[in-house]
């Protein structure tokens, strides 16, 4: 069996190279940019539809970048780096021959090309990501986040049989990117936490359907906060690298406060957890809290969360907050599935041999599963 890696950042190409190296199969990497094309692969352009990808990825922009100027200089180097990436990814795929794409997220820029070149010729993909909880990977052959294989249906889970199950109780301490604003006060008694997500990751971009921004979320706050007496508890996301609240801050008042308290602390002492789809849901729900999901997610399943897709929604859920009884048996059994079946052990930044007899079993187990029409 072939693998072939698709790496589009050092971290990616360190971790794929490593996995090059220990795990059981034929297998190589490929690092973008690089200057090993096939102007063959030029003919396969005109079968991709390229513009919901660019569409996408202008939209990551309009978010990241606040000049104009910036904006269309980045505009024109995706103009030419579509052939360029189809190119490099054709020869590989072609002179290669994997059974295997394998990228990391799959729904970014590049590697989004790079899955539409491997579908024209028939090649399968694995997707990589963070693990959603702690000291875990994710590996799916269907998708990462909203578009993951884990299954849907609340009855799957509460029909589950676990025994002598433990779960991780303390969460990875996630060391902010740039210096974020710090706000000392004191939690109050009664909160909703709301962490902010990195407002262009693809989580907001392409799996938030009706709140396009966290600049909207905190519009939402806003109005909650007006319906209700409730105090709203939020948290920048410490991987975003461009987002300035200032004007957030200003707005804020004794109902709606920024904190930089530790996440797991922000977690155990709120009443709920209000997230657009952010792992931190799932991290929550070890701690058998309240989840409220407002967008698109593996995990926005009625009975395990409560879903809202309107503000309205949102008020009906706190309004009614104290009857909500968590059934901590199917949160169990969702998160026992999640840790032990689906997950791989370990970081992928600190893999072992347990990580990668585990990638090597479920590679295995695909393979010679016979897939129906």
């Amino acid at each position: 069996m072939r693998l072939l890696f698709f790496a589009l950042t050092r971290r990616q190409y360190t971790y794929f190279k490593t996995l090059s190296k220990n795990l059981q199969f034929q297998s190589r990497v490929s690092f973008f940019p690089n200057l090993y094309l096939s102007f063959k692969g030029l003919k396969v352009l005109k079968k991709i539809n390229i513009k919901p990808i660019l569409d996408i990825k202008l939209k990551e922009i309009e978010v990241k970048y606040s000049t104009k100027i910036h904006r269309a200089l980045y505009k024109k180097l995706l103009q030419l780096q579509i052939p360029w990436v189809i190119m490099s990814i054709y020869k590989e795929l072609q002179n290669y021959k994997p059974n295997y794409l394998i990228l990391w997220n799959g729904k970014k820029f590049h590697q989004a090309i790079a899955l539409e070149v491997a579908k024209i010729l028939n090649i399968k993909s694995i997707f990589f990501e963070n693990g959603v909880l702690p000291n875990s990977t994710t590996m799916d052959f269907q998708g990462v986040n909203a578009s993951n294989s884990m299954p849907r249906d609340v009855a799957f889970y509460r029909n589950l049989k676990y025994q002598n199950k433990i779960l991780p109780q303390n969460l990875e301490i996630r060391v902010p990117i740039n210096q974020k604003e710090r706000f000392n006060s004191t939690l109050p008694n009664r909160y909703i936490f709301v962490p902010f997500q990195v407002a262009y990751d693809t989580q907001i971009i392409q799996h938030s359907p009706w709140i396009n921004s966290m600049f909207e979320l905190f519009n939402i706050i806003e109005w909650l906060s007006e319906k209700i007496d409730t105090t709203f508890i939020i948290k920048e996301h410490p991987s975003d690298r461009v987002s300035n609240y200032t004007s957030l801050y200003q707005r804020a008042d004794k109902n709606i406060r920024f904190s930089s308290d530790n996440t797991q602390t922000l977690i155990e002492n709120s009443l709920a957890v209000m997230t657009i789809n952010s792992s931190v849901a799932i991290e929550s729900l070890l701690f058998k809290k309240r989840v409220i999901v407002l967008g698109d997610a593996f995990f926005a399943i009625d009975g395990i969360v409560k879903v809202a897709s309107s503000k309205e929604e949102i008020l009906d859920i706190l309004k009614n907050l104290d009857s909500w009884k968590v059934d901590n048996l199917l949160i169990d059994n969702f998160l026992y599935y999640i840790y032990y079946d689906y997950l791989i052990p370990t970081n992928w930044r600190q893999p072992n041999s347990k990580h990668y007899k585990a990638i090597e079993q479920k590679i295995y187990n695909e393979h010679k599963t016979p897939k129906e029409d």
